[in-house]
Formats: structure tokens, sequence, C-alpha cells
């Protein structure tokens, strides 16, 4: 992807550099003709060409008058532009970033695809919703995620967090077993059969609550390959909350968050070559969690 025609690209859909530059150009005619009328008034006291001078002095005020208005207008509606950042930064970046790359900022993840990943208590009391999708392949490993929220009014949980979700061609873990930080509210999950275990691993059991079907079936894929990977998702503090789940040929990994993962408004302060710089970063992510797993 060249960049600079990308960003280019974007600041011709969005408007708002052609915007600024209109202002730019009305402020650099207002020193131009300010000279211009000065130096008109100086022909005129002089008496030094006194026909010309008033003649340049009027059309300069006249066509000040005019672009000055209209630079006010410009200003008016820089000041008030008010864009979605989502469709107009994140959608065309991850279409370019990523192969089959895709975002969508309402479609998502459906309530029973949260809980079905077993990472989530599935009892009546909790509600979840998701927005802000962003799908697509990288290094060769499909991949989706998105912001998800967990609201329970009775324990006064309110989470909100990033999910992912990576497709591997091998199978993982025929079953379910899933990983949760010592902070995260302790799971009901839909199966009945997934429970806490302890594994044979003092680190792993330090480190997070497993849940599984059974305690043999966890300590076998928790082979010495399988535990540092672990610890190197652990340690990238990604929130305070993380979970993850093997289960089948899918990873599912989810970490809270202080805030959606993408900005809602885009405004004037925005300057587009920054916010690709931000995103790239946040997309970054997505492959150093595909180069651990």
């Amino acid at each position: 992807m060249e960049n600079k025609r990308f960003v280019k690209g974007l600041e011709k859909n969005i408007g708002i550099k052609a915007i600024k530059n209109q202002i730019n150009a009305i402020n650099m005619l207002f020193v131009f003709l300010v000279a211009g009328g000065a130096f008109a008034i100086y022909l005129n006291h002089t008496g030094i060409w006194l026909s010309y001078g008033i003649i340049i002095a009027a059309i300069s005020m006249i066509i000040l008058a005019l672009f000055l208005s209209y630079r006010i207008k410009q200003q008016v509606k820089l000041d008030g532009l008010r864009l979605d950042y989502r469709n107009l930064i994140v959608k065309p970046y991850a279409e370019a970033y990523f192969i089959g790359g895709s975002f969508s900022k309402t479609g998502s993840l459906t309530e029973r695809e949260i809980v079905s990943t077993n990472m989530f208590s599935d009892t009546g009391v909790y509600k979840y919703s998701s927005c802000n999708e962003l799908k697509g392949e990288h290094k060769g490993i499909l991949f989706s995620n998105s912001d998800v929220f967990e609201d329970c009014e009775i324990n006064n949980i309110h989470l909100r967090g990033r999910f992912y979700e990576f497709t591997y061609k091998d199978s993982r873990c025929v079953n379910p077993v899933v990983f949760t930080s010592a902070s995260a509210p302790i799971l009901d999950c839909q199966n009945s059969r997934v429970h806490i275990i302890n594994t044979k691993n003092e680190i792993i059991n330090r480190m997070f609550r497993v849940y599984a079907f059974d305690e043999d079936e966890a300590n076998d894929f928790l082979t010495d390959n399988m535990i540092y990977k672990l610890r190197q998702i652990a340690s990238l503090q990604l929130g305070k909350i993380l979970r993850i789940c093997f289960y089948d040929n899918k990873v599912y990994i989810y970490y809270t968050t202080e805030k959606a993962t993408f900005e809602e408004v885009l405004t004037k302060k925005h300057n587009v070559a920054v916010e690709l710089d931000k995103l790239k970063e946040k997309f970054m992510a997505i492959g150093m969690l595909i180069d651990i797993l």
C-alpha cells in the first residue's frame, strides 16, 4: 500500500484538509490585499498615480470583504464538523491493511455467539452486546475482533473489552479449555460440564482460573510450549481482566479496556496521517497475538 497516496485519498474523501487549505489561502490573500491597499493609500497620499491608487484601494477592499465573508463561513463549517470517524478512517484502512479486511461499526457478535465461547457466564442476569467488528486475514490466519460489553445489574458488573477470534487449521483442543485471570468474575458457563479445575502446573494455577471438562484433558493440553504461550499473552498486560479459550480450531481472547477501541467522531483536530499511525498500532496487536499463538 502506498501510504502517501492512501493518505491523500482519505483526506480528499473526508474534505477537512480542503477546507483548511481554503482558509489558509484566504489568510494569505488577506495579507496580500492589505499590503496592496496600504500601498495604494501611500500612492494616493503622495499624489503619485492618484487615480490608480484609488482604483487599487477600492478593488482591494471589495475583494477583501468578499473573501473575508467566505472565510467566516468556511471557519464556521470547519468548527462544526462532526464526521463519522469509524466509517471514514477505520473502515477504509482496515480494508487496505488486511487481506479481505472489513469493518462494521454496528454488525457484530450476537449474545448467543458471545456466551458460546464458554468465556462468559450464561445466566439470565447477564446481558451482552457488541459492536465495531473488524475481520480479515493476517499472516495466513483468519481473525475477527469486536468490542464486547458485559453487564450484570445484580453483581454491579459492567465490563467493556476487546474480543478476538482466531481460526487455525490444526485442532488446538477438541473440548473447551478456558483460562481467566484471577480478577475475572467466576464463570457460570452454559455448558454444565465446563467447571473450575486444578492443573498440574502451579505457575498456571497461580496465573489463571482454569475451566475444562476434566483435569486429565486439560493437563494433556498444557504442554510446555502452550504454557509458554499463555505466559507470553499474560505478560502483554492487555487489560485488567484476561480470558482465553481454546476450542476445536478456534482461539478466543478477551481483555478489558478503558474505552471503545475506535473513536466515533472525526473533527478538525484530527490529522489523517497521525490517526492511521494510531490505527496501525492497534492492528499490529492482532499480528502480535498471532505470532505468540
